[in-house]
């Protein structure tokens, strides 16, 4: 018999199987709470903005 990996959760740290259709995420209201913190820009990606002005 084959045992299934298991990996952790990104948002819960809970464990389930990586067969599963939602990972990264342990289950879709996991991947709803990452979305909405996304949405409401609780989540930033850092830029720097003098290489930003000179690409410009």
């Amino acid at each position: 018999m084959k045992k299934n990996k298991k990996i952790k959760c990104i948002n819960c740290n809970k464990e389930f199987d990586i067969m599963l259709d939602t990972k990264p995420f342990c289950s879709k209201r996991c991947s709803y709470i990452d979305l909405n913190n996304w949405l409401d820009e609780k989540y930033s990606i850092q830029i720097n903005e003098e290489n930003y002005e000179k690409d410009m």
